[in-house]
C-alpha cells in the first residue's frame, strides 16, 4: 500500500499552503454562519411554554457544548499519530486545540449555569453528573495545557500530552451517556424533528443547527490560524518560511 498520500498529509508546509487557499472561504461561510445563526437565535426564536425566553440560551448552550466534546477525541487521534509517526503536524494540531477546547469546555459551563439559574433555580448542581464531568473536562484541557508548558523538551511534552489527550475521551463518553446512565437534572437530548412532534419544533432546532454549522466553522478557523502560527514558529529556520517572510 502507498503511503505517499499519508506523509504529505503531515507536511506543515503542504498544511500551510493548502488551507491559505481554504481560509478565505471558511471564514466567510464562519461569518455568515455566526451572524445569522446569533441573530436568528437571539432575537427571533419565539418563547417556549415553559422556558420562556430562556430557549434562546439554550440554541448557543448546545452549539457550543456538542463542539466542545470534538476537542479531545481529535486531539487523541492527533496524539495517536504524533506517538506512532512522530509527525510535527499532528503534534501542532493537539497543541492548539487544547486552549481552544478548554475555552469551549468554560463557555459551556457558563451558558449552562446561566440557563440553569432559570430554569432549574440554581447556578450549579453537584449532583449532576453531566455538569461535574464537563467541569473535569474543563479542568483536564487545562492540564494539559499546563504539562506541555510545564515540560521544557517539546518530544517528552507531546508524548505526555498525547497519552493524556488518549485518556480524556473517557470522559467524553461519560459527559455523552451520564443522562442515560444516572438520574441527573439534565434531560436526554431530543430528536430533530421538522414536523414538531418532537419536545422542540423547528423553530428550535433550525437555528440550533445553524449555530452548530457556524460554532464547528468558527472551530476549524480558530485551530488552523494557531496551528499556522506554531508552523510559522517551529519551521522559522526552513527555507520555505524564510522566502514566506522575505515576500510579507
Amino acid at each position: 500500500m502507498n503511503w505517499t498520500w499519508f506523509h504529505k498529509l503531515g507536511s506543515p508546509k503542504w498544511f500551510y499552503e493548502l488551507t491559505s487557499k481554504w481560509l478565505p472561504w471558511l471564514i466567510g461561510a464562519m461569518v455568515i454562519f455566526l451572524a445569522v445563526g446569533v441573530v436568528w437565535a437571539l432575537l427571533y426564536i419565539p418563547p417556549d411554554y415553559q422556558q420562556s425566553y430562556t430557549t434562546r440560551i439554550l440554541v448557543i448552550h448546545v452549539a457550543v457544548a456538542g463542539t466542545s466534546l470534538a476537542f479531545f477525541p481529535l486531539m487523541a487521534v492527533a496524539g495517536t499519530i504524533t506517538l506512532v509517526w512522530r509527525m510535527k503536524l499532528a503534534d501542532m494540531v493537539a497543541k492548539n486545540a487544547a486552549p481552544l477546547g478548554a475555552w469551549f469546555s468554560f463557555i459551556t459551563l457558563a451558558t449552562g449555569s446561566l440557563w440553569g439559574s432559570v430554569m432549574w433555580g440554581t447556578w450549579w448542581e453537584w449532583s449532576d453528573a453531566r455538569l461535574v464531568s464537563m467541569l473535569f473536562q474543563f479542568f483536564l484541557l487545562v492540564g494539559v495545557v499546563a504539562l506541555r508548558s510545564a515540560l521544557e523538551d517539546n518530544d517528552t511534552a507531546a508524548r505526555a500530552c498525547a497519552l493524556l489527550s488518549i485518556v480524556g475521551c473517557i470522559n467524553v463518553v461519560i459527559i455523552k451517556y451520564s443522562v442515560e446512565w444516572w438520574n441527573v437534572l439534565h434531560q436526554p437530548s431530543s430528536p430533530l424533528s421538522m414536523s414538531g412532534e418532537s419536545a422542540n419544533g423547528p423553530e428550535f432546532w433550525v437555528p440550533t443547527v445553524v449555530m452548530i454549522v457556524a460554532v464547528y466553522l468558527f472551530f476549524a478557523v480558530s485551530l488552523i490560524l494557531a496551528t499556522r502560527n506554531e508552523i510559522l514558529q517551529r519551521e522559522r529556520k526552513a527555507a520555505w518560511v524564510q522566502e514566506l517572510v522575505s515576500k510579507a
